[in-house]
């Protein structure tokens, strides 16, 4: 009888055995089947080129506009260019491996994108396409395709609202679901309807810290960013209180510790941590938010020499050191777009109309980071320059021939968009200025 009983039980626990193989082998069969259908050696949409300083400024300028709605008490409208949408594609491709598109058209915006992922036996892309139609309701996606499965849309409207609220938390997900529709869309237009938070600084720096934790910050060193604090603030404290000074001040003494520090090879590191204590000293410490924690309490209890100047004016030493930053936040692989926003947010308040000074201080800042701290022969061959007295005129151009205050209207009538030739002619005479600076300049021995 036991070993009658024990046949059978071997028999079932055999049956079971081989079930649950067949189930293993058919999802290890399904799950190849959906990953050969989700992941492609080609992408859907081709890496953009890097973001110029262009791009730069004119995402910034659409964050500003975004940041004022925000914070209005009532929802209002915001228009956003063809032109804007692809700073911000190229923008995103910097902070993220992601290679994205926009394309507007009259029933809503289409979005391709295509996610490089590390290395696998099934491909290195993987490929989205959706459509955000226009809706007077939540914000709503159809047509979602990843790779070349389409789920329907049934599924998307059920799925979306979860996924939001796993990957920002319940409220901040909420909050990013409730804050925009989109109302109209055109081939070289969009028009949303921002529906602002009930507490917008507070609930966006909420969000942000959540979108930081999404990052590495791949390149960092906390303590180096410290250490060229440190120097900054003696700098600072060796300056009466009420004295002015130039950005120059600062950043000639910073480098030349740079070159000093740095082993062969490791300058653009070391500019790299020098530029993130510039942007903490004379910029903002809420770019911790980015970097993370680098300063300690005895840092914190020492106020910056906020009393500092570029070409005489302090929103221009602003704009350099936020772009040099965000530069380096970028390379480094934290969250470009990020940092605009938390750069809003937290300083930039207000405004007076468009500035080709602005856009010029953006673009130096931009330049001087990118020469400083990507590469270590272009870091080593920039920093000897340092050897001569630093003059303002090493480092931004004259900015009293630069249009500024131009409101929306006045721009158009003189310029058009940032696609014509006059703004293009101008743009590119600020660049070869920038470029002929004696720190830039191919011809400068020092």
């Amino acid at each position: 009888m036991y070993l009658r009983f024990g046949g059978v039980r071997l028999k079932l626990l055999l049956r079971l055995s081989l079930g649950l193989g067949v189930l293993a082998l058919l999802g290890v069969f399904g799950l190849v089947w959906v990953l050969s259908h989700l992941i492609d050696d080609q992408p859907l949409v081709d890496p953009p080129l890097t973001a110029n300083p262009q791009q730069v400024y004119h995402a910034k300028q659409l964050v500003k506009r975004t940041l004022r709605l925000m914070q209005r008490q009532q929802p209002d409208r915001l228009d956003i260019s063809y032109a804007e949408l692809q700073s911000l594609n190229s923008l995103l491709a910097r902070a993220y491996p992601i290679h994205s598109h926009f394309n507007p058209t009259t029933d809503g915006l289409w979005i391709r994108a295509s996610i490089e992922l590390p290395d696998n036996i099934f491909g290195r892309y993987l490929s989205l396409q959706l459509h955000l139609p226009v809706s007077p309701q939540q914000l709503q996606l159809t047509n979602v395709q990843l790779g070349s499965i389409t789920l329907p849309d049934s599924w998307t409207r059920r799925l979306l609202p979860s996924l939001v609220e796993r990957v920002f938390g319940q409220q901040q997900g909420q909050l990013l679901l409730d804050l925009v529709r989109l109302q109209q869309a055109q081939e070289d237009q969009l028009q949303l309807l921002i529906q602002p938070p009930s507490d917008p600084r507070q609930q966006l720096s909420r969000l942000l810290e959540r979108l930081r934790s999404f990052d590495d910050n791949s390149g960092l060193d906390s303590i180096r960013i410290a250490h060229y604090y440190d120097q900054l603030l003696r700098e600072g404290q060796a300056l009466e209180p009420h004295e002015w000074v130039s950005l120059s001040y600062f950043l000639a003494p910073l480098m030349l510790n740079v070159q000093q520090q740095a082993a062969e090879g490791e300058q653009h590191l070391h500019a790299r941590s020098a530029i993130l204590a510039l942007s903490l000293y004379l910029g903002s410490h809420h770019f911790e938010q980015l970097t993370g924690p680098v300063l300690n309490e005895q840092q914190r209890q020492n106020p910056p020499h906020h009393r500092t100047l570029l070409r005489g004016r302090i929103d221009l030493r602003l704009h350099f050191v936020y772009s040099a930053a965000i530069q380096v936040l970028g390379d480094a692989g934290s969250s470009y777009a990020i940092g605009e926003f938390k750069e809003m947010l937290d300083s930039v308040a207000g405004g007076s109309g468009f500035s080709f000074a602005d856009l010029a201080a953006d673009r130096a800042g931009t330049l001087f980071a990118m020469r400083a701290s990507r590469d270590p022969q272009q870091a080593a061959e920039l920093l000897a320059r340092f050897d001569l007295p630093l003059q303002e005129s090493d480092l931004m151009i004259p900015i009293n021939r630069l249009p500024e205050g131009l409101s929306q209207a006045e721009f158009r009538q003189r310029y058009g968009d940032i696609d014509s030739e006059a703004y293009r002619r101008l743009t590119d005479q600020i660049d070869q200025q920038l470029l002929a600076l004696r720190l830039y300049r191919d011809d400068a021995q020092g």
